[in-house]
């Protein structure tokens, strides 16, 4: 009985020792990683639509070490007998060589960031952070983020889960609401096929819960390789990297922040510095909402993006040109068409180690839908015309220290107005967002944020709307 008292004893202690020594080898491999990134700068190596410098590749310790003794268990009685778990990681442990060297290969949609602030509009991680699943030349990562988002509103507005101006319904009674929500939460799934002396093929695919009754939304689907990059991603009229860095989904105003379906090609000029890309976008036409009860809005062409952006270590700048065809058909006539151009100027500038200026100047006729407003309006009882507008926004990231960062933002918007337009219907807009983001951990954050709207119509009346939310969030590595 002894005997068999120890014998129990040891087979319960090894595992034990065993798990303690797997969880040591990985925290030191953690810390590894994080004393290679100063800050959180990691995540700033993430999802964007131009590449500002070639990516660092994968060393061999970079990676957690599966063949290490401390992941190998000992043959004993009690793991030979019952039921065997399959081996889902057998394609890894039968591979022990390192990753590709070519794995962050330059792609158009990559985009790294020397500063360190942690950014929203920059996910997921690149493949130098985060597990992974490898299975010959195929490497894929999934990643993504949970976030609640604690709001309330002083005044009306009726986007509750999102802060957009535009829904400020001017000369409302007052009121007040709370909402919380998790509906930013996002998942993706970044696949990369890697084969000595070929073009490395990325395909990337994620969603978050915007959708109706806070179903899963697409949010990317594309797949690239070398110059060109087919499926559902930002707009090559867009600058990400230009974009405020709000605890809001929605953001400014001003920006774009446009995903959708396109055929882009990317070319890299000046040693890597100045990069041209064209595309046809997917056309979506947008009208106000007089016209919906006399006719129907036609996409009859794709719209076409040409853009330039010089990057540099600190700065990027852009100016991006969109020309589309716009197309309206009145009930029982022929379909009439406009044309609708635009101007999208957007840079950024690292003045310090911890301080990035950013801002950028839109205008356009007949462009609305690119900020989810009308392109066409009446002028007659019979005609319409392509909307000019105008909007610009500038904004300032700071990094307080290693763990505190903030921004701060200011936008406006002017739409044009017609006389045979509802005088309810927008004219200007105006957006202030300030936060405070404290990431006391790698893979954590919480931010407090403040938010002012104002909508005037057309007819001179406005009114403005005061929120406050607080998000906690929990990173995918």
């Amino acid at each position: 009985a002894p005997h068999e008292n120890s014998a129990r004893v040891a087979l319960t202690i090894r595992p034990l020792a065993i798990s303690v020594l797997c969880c040591t080898v990985m925290l030191q491999a953690n810390s590894r990683a994080d004393a290679d990134t100063p800050g959180f700068a990691r995540l700033d190596n993430s999802v964007d639509d131009a590449t500002d410098t070639n990516m660092p590749a994968v060393a061999n310790d970079e990676l957690p070490n599966v063949h290490h003794p401390a992941f190998v268990l000992p043959p004993t009685q009690a793991q030979n007998t019952g039921p065997k778990m399959p081996d889902i990681g057998a394609a890894i442990a039968q591979s022990p060589a390192p990753l590709p060297k070519n794995l962050n290969a330059q792609f158009s949609e990559t985009d790294f960031h020397k500063s360190g602030q942690f950014d929203f509009n920059h996910f997921p991680p690149d493949f130098l952070s985060g597990a992974y699943i490898r299975n010959g030349p195929l490497v894929t990562k999934f990643g993504g983020y949970v976030k609640a988002d604690l709001i309330h509103d002083f005044d009306p507005i009726d986007s509750t889960d999102t802060f957009d101006p535009t829904t400020i319904p001017v000369g409302a009674p007052h009121r007040t609401n709370t909402r919380f929500h998790t509906r930013q939460s996002r998942l993706n799934m970044d696949n990369r096929w890697t084969v000595p002396g070929e073009e490395p093929i990325r395909v990337m695919v994620e969603g978050d819960f915007f959708g109706d009754n806070s179903t899963f939304r697409l949010r990317h689907a594309y797949g690239e390789s070398g110059h060109w990059l087919i499926g559902q991603t930002w707009s090559t009229f867009a600058h990400r990297a230009a974009l405020p860095n709000t605890l809001d989904s929605v953001g400014d105003v001003a920006s774009i922040g446009r995903r959708q379906t396109q055929l882009r090609w990317t070319h890299h000029l000046i040693d890597d510095r100045l990069l041209i890309g064209a595309a046809l976008e997917n056309s979506q036409v947008r009208v106000d909402d007089v016209f919906l009860a006399v006719g129907t809005p036609r996409s009859e062409l794709p719209d076409a993006v040409l853009r330039l952006r010089l990057v540099s270590e600190s700065s990027q700048f852009q100016i991006a040109g969109l020309a589309r065809r716009l197309g309206f058909q009145p009930n029982g006539q022929d379909v009439r068409t406009f044309t609708g151009r635009g101007m999208n100027a957007t840079g950024l500038i690292d003045i310090t180690d911890d301080d990035r200026v950013y801002g950028g100047i839109l205008w356009g006729t007949g462009i609305g839908d690119y900020r989810d407003l009308p392109d066409l309006a009446p002028v007659s009882s019979t005609e319409g015309k392509a909307l000019q507008s105008l909007a610009w926004y500038v904004g300032l990231k700071h990094q307080w220290n290693k763990a505190w960062s903030s921004n701060f933002t200011y936008s406006a918007a002017d739409v044009q107005h017609t006389a045979f337009q509802p005088v309810d219907s927008l004219a200007r807009n105006r957006y202030l967002a300030a936060n405070l983001i404290w990431k006391p951990r790698e893979h954590g954050f919480i931010g407090i944020e403040y938010l002012r709207g104002f909508r005037e119509n057309g007819d001179g009346n406005g009114d403005s709307a005061n929120r406050v939310m607080m998000s906690v969030g929990f990173i995918l590595p």
